[in-house]
């Protein structure tokens, strides 16, 4: 619930920052104008992205997935975006934040850094997009109601429209991540619901009792 708490921030603050213009001279005045924002941008995502660790082991327990490869898959691809995330913070800090006084300024530098993150939260919203589709799937089977299959297809057929910011632009772009910042939010709070039995692992030794 916080991490999607956190996407839905991102995405209104992406909203705000817009498309990045195409022209590697106009970048640096882009850049000027939205520092603060693109900055509270970066802190978010880091943050965000770490929360999804212990949304994507509460995820793997209460659907089983020691027992449903479908399952297991699923929340490994949501687990495999967490380090491309920070990744790719670490490479958008680039351009608010000097490191040893090497401050990004030469649009060329610039447009590099911008190519890499739009290209790589493209491959994100692709993976991210695949694992809600089979998250929504593997769903049918469980606790979490008729809504939440529904809810995960259409939210990762979301993602992968929405892949493609240089075609869509920003505003799809930031709906398709409040979506998904919905479905987190919305899962976490079916967990809150579940017996704390549902969610725990089994003791070491064969027919032991759950965890508490």
């Amino acid at each position: 619930m916080a991490s999607g708490t956190l996407f839905l921030v991102k995405s209104v603050l992406d909203l705000i920052v817009g498309d990045p213009p195409s022209d590697a001279a106009q970048l640096l005045a882009w850049l000027a104008s939205h520092r603060l924002s693109l900055a509270l941008t970066n802190e978010t995502l880091v943050f965000a992205a770490l929360l999804l660790i212990p949304a994507v082991l509460a995820l793997y327990r209460s659907l089983d997935g020691s027992h449903r490869p479908w399952a297991a898959f699923s929340c490994a691809l949501l687990a495999a975006a967490v380090p491309i995330i920070v990744a790719l913070a670490i490479i958008h800090g680039r351009l608010m934040y000097p490191v040893y006084g090497i401050d990004v300024n030469d649009p060329a530098t610039v447009a590099l850094v911008v190519s890499l993150y739009y290209g790589g939260a493209h491959e994100v919203a692709l993976q991210l997009g695949v694992a809600l589709i089979m998250l929504g799937l593997a769903m049918r089977r469980g606790t979490f109601g008729r809504t939440a299959p529904a809810f995960g297809v259409a939210a990762g057929a979301l993602q992968i429209a929405g892949a493609y910011p240089w075609l869509t632009g920003s505003l799809l772009t930031s709906i398709t991540q409040a979506m998904f910042a919905a479905w987190l939010v919305f899962v976490g709070t079916r967990l809150t619901r579940f017996p704390r039995a549902v969610t725990a692992a089994p003791r070491a030794g064969v027919g032991g009792p759950r965890l508490p």
